[in-house]
């Protein structure tokens, strides 16, 4: 690419720029931790913590409702998973662009502290970790119902190879069944460059 050709891109991304100014949008990067945002106005976000060039985002509401966990506590075997790389995922993509959703690893930890394995994934559950790590900005009284997380409440070995920990609407966590059927409230890390429209909660 020669200097013309650098000058003419540096001067469409400044116009693009300042046509999304226009219209009232932000670059997602300039967004901090706990502030909302909407992209088509389908539903809100709320910031869960900024990366640089990415974004991890949460949704203000459930994406689904009554949805059992699966036959175990492994989240890699479970509907919620399946749910979450199918139907949520494609749901995700419509609004944000699928070329702007990352792909990433988390690891699976009990809410005792044990590594029992990890997840790839681009759309998932919070985890125990994070449910705690974010509990001053994800509660919302206006939720219907309780959400999952990915984290088994413990192991066979310790008395608890069938519950999970799930937040509720206040932010309190607790244990629950597998078999149980409540929402899920899914998390996603987005690159941070795309244009969002800041929100009130």
């Amino acid at each position: 690419m020669n200097n013309k050709e650098i000058l003419q891109k540096a001067k469409e991304l400044v116009e693009l720029l300042e046509k999304q100014e226009e219209a009232g949008k932000v670059a997602l990067s300039t967004l901090k931790r706990g502030e909302v945002f909407q992209t088509t106005g389908k539903r809100k976000y709320k910031v869960l913590e900024q990366y640089g060039d990415t974004t991890k985002i949460i949704p203000l509401d459930l994406v689904k409702k009554d949805v059992k966990f699966g036959d175990s506590t492994d989240y890699n075997k479970s509907n919620v998973k399946k749910l979450c790389d199918t139907k949520i995922l494609k749901d995700f993509e419509e609004e944000f662009g699928a070329e702007n959703i990352e792909k990433h690893t988390v690891d699976i930890i009990t809410a005792d502290g044990q590594k029992i394995g990890n997840t790839e994934c681009k759309i998932r559950p919070i985890t125990f970790d994070e449910a705690r790590e974010y509990t001053d900005i994800t509660p919302n009284k206006d939720l219907c119902d309780w959400y999952w997380t990915l984290s088994p409440w413990s192991t066979e070995e310790r008395g608890w190879g069938k519950s999970l920990a799930v937040v509720s609407l206040s932010g309190l966590i607790i244990s629950s069944f597998y078999i149980d059927v409540i929402g899920v409230r899914p998390v996603c890390i987005l690159k941070s460059n795309i244009f969002v429209s800041k929100v009130e909660e």
